[in-house]
């Protein structure tokens, strides 16, 4: 069971890229490298002369290829029939909306995990979203929308 979860070839969607030699491939194999040695709190923590707005594309495109692996762990496990609707227990129950509709729709856990998944892949492909041109300019409000991030630390001046 175990190694049916973590295979790496089994996605959902298809897993996110860096370019080799951008500064996001490099902060990418950074973080991957404290992640694997345990080392956690520096692993999420900004490093040193790093461009938060890298930082945070990193940290999202990351997050995502992550639950896009365990998602498409449980594929067949959470169907049509055995989950027809996306809750969090009996007294929460989430509903899609679509950009362009005012009303949202009830869909089946899959479905709306589907959804879900499209919209982020097509947001993170988005090159006005997420610049992967180093030198690109990254939009005004992009750490407003990203997950957060934590205060730099003391972690490597080289990678940047």
């Amino acid at each position: 069971m175990l190694k049916r979860l973590f295979d790496k070839n089994k996605t959902f969607k298809p897993k996110k890229q860096y370019k080799k030699g951008t500064t996001r491939y490099n902060l990418h194999k950074f973080a991957k490298s404290l992640v694997q040695s345990g080392d956690l709190i520096s692993a999420i923590r900004l490093p040193e002369n790093c461009d938060l707005n890298q930082w945070l594309a990193v940290a999202a495109i990351d997050f995502y290829n992550i639950t896009n692996v365990l998602y498409g762990s449980v594929t067949e496990f959470c169907t049509q029939e055995s989950c027809p609707v996306m809750s969090s227990g009996p007294k929460f129950e989430y509903l899609w909306r679509e950009e362009k509709k005012k009303r949202p729709i009830k869909v089946s856990a899959p479905q709306y995990v589907q959804y879900l998944m499209s919209w982020i892949e097509a947001l993170i492909n988005d090159e006005t979203e997420f610049p992967a041109d180093d030198a690109a300019t990254f939009p005004k409000d992009f750490q407003a929308n990203s997950l957060g991030h934590q205060d730099s630390g003391e972690v490597c001046d080289s990678i940047c």
